[in-house]
């Protein structure tokens, strides 16, 4: 049974998105990640899908919410629909047609919640769209592309770039001409000419003369096809700065997105298993479990069942890790794991999810003192990772058979935390 919903009207939802509250978003997540979940694993999904579905639909209100006036009746059926409608999108892209995606909040929305929807899906689309060629851009190119969709100074730009600021506009044009070949292929639309896009950049940018502004503004009011050229560069720009650019407020829900995943969305394997297969390992599994049961106390089989993770980095620059370390941590590779994410700590100590994941790391490898240094580092920093950081302490404690010291570090952990459902399916297990 779905919680009660916290507020007066639905619009207060978008609000909290807006200005990322966090009892908004618990609230949210509460009441509507379990119904979306369910959806996504039942129309060809995985567990991993949902999660990144539910967040790029709550992303989308966001960012949507921040350029334009969003007024919704009914929350609910509106976030069903847009997560399903992404959910079509992207399974689209990977070349499939699941039946069934046909939404039975049609019939209960109004007309403005329905064009709305399609209004979000539609920014959000395109918002993901230049992000993905963004991302198959030169090292270069990105650095110059996300401080040119600033407001900074040319000057501050070339010196920020380490490009002479006479050679700025060409090298910004360049890049935007690499990134708009394939964008403009994907949407079927004509591109602009090197000078149009050239003088666009700067029309929009304000680098043009009083003289130059008014004569581009001139051949917008005449050329029908140069304005809708214009038109949609700039809402690209735009929607592609929301992603790429410094953005306090965009990383703080982000964050607080981030912190909801591991509560809300146990990574799990969803593959099917032959039932031949399936028996033999289903018998393994409770010889194995027999096994374990008598020969070691409770402390073992409980540890392992709450202490899987899934390396999860927020897509902010300041906290990437390297592929390579992911894909260490996530294949269980905890050693090599741990010799990375030295390194990135090495070099920037002040990197919490980096601290956060190597305390697990060390964890796995029972390097238990080690483990709580990181862990009560992350714990004693406040950041979102506090109360994770507190979960992995109490399970260093459990790992040692210290029952007490598991529990009194549970306990630290606040009823509106974010991984407080499983703190108490693990207070649970302990009584």
């Amino acid at each position: 049974m779905s919680p009660e919903p916290l507020f007066n009207n639905d619009q207060e939802y978008i609000d909290g998105l807006l200005h990322h509250r966090p009892v908004v978003i618990e609230n949210i997540y509460q009441r509507f990640a379990s119904k979306e979940k369910r959806f996504i694993l039942q129309k060809s999904g995985q567990i991993k899908d949902a999660a990144h579905i539910f967040e790029e639909a709550l992303m989308d209100i966001y960012f949507f919410a921040r350029r334009h006036p969003l007024k919704v009746s009914a929350f609910e059926p509106f976030l069903q629909l847009l997560c399903k409608r992404i959910w079509e999108k992207e399974l689209e892209r990977r070349g499939q047609r699941i039946p069934g995606l046909e939404a039975e909040e049609l019939s209960t929305m109004s007309r403005d919640d329905i064009q709305d929807v399609e209004d979000v899906l539609k920014e959000g689309e395109k918002r993901r769209l230049a992000y993905h060629y963004f991302l198959a851009l030169s090292d270069e190119c990105k650095e110059v592309l996300r401080w040119s969709l600033t407001d900074y100074l040319q000057e501050d730009i070339a010196v920020e770039t380490n490009i002479p600021v006479t050679q700025l506009p060409g090298k910004r044009t360049t890049c935007f001409r690499s990134l708009f070949k394939d964008i403009d292929i994907k949407l079927q639309a004509s591109s602009l000419s090197e000078k149009d896009l050239l003088d666009s950049d700067r029309f929009l940018s304000g680098q043009m003369g009083e003289a130059e502004k008014k004569a581009f503004t001139a051949r917008l009011q005449a050329e029908v096809s140069l304005t809708q050229q214009v038109k949609r560069f700039d809402i690209i720009r735009q929607l592609l700065a929301q992603k790429i650019c410094s953005d306090t407020d965009r990383d703080e829900i982000q964050h607080l997105l981030f912190t909801h995943r591991n509560a809300w969305y146990a990574l799990k394997d969803n593959s099917v298993i032959p039932i031949r297969n399936y028996v033999i390992l289903t018998a393994m599994i409770a010889a194995a479990m027999a096994i374990l049961l008598y020969i070691s106390p409770w402390r073992k089989n409980i540890y392992r069942q709450f202490a899987s993770t899934e390396m999860q980095i927020p897509d902010i620059d300041s906290l990437r890790l390297p592929e390579e370390a992911i894909l260490q941590f996530n294949h269980g590779d905890f050693n090599d794991a741990s010799f990375s994410l030295n390194k990135v700590l090495q070099g920037n100590p002040g990197n919490l999810y980096a601290r956060f994941y190597r305390g697990i790391a060390l964890l796995e490898q029972d390097q238990l003192q080690a483990a709580r240094t990181d862990l009560l580092t992350v714990y004693d920093s406040r950041s979102d990772l506090r109360y994770d950081a507190a979960f992995y302490m109490a399970l260093s404690y459990l790992k040692e058979g210290q029952k007490q010291s598991c529990l009194d570090w549970l306990l630290k952990i606040p009823a509106d935390a974010p991984n407080y459902p499983k703190v108490q399916k693990l207070i649970e297990e302990l009584k």
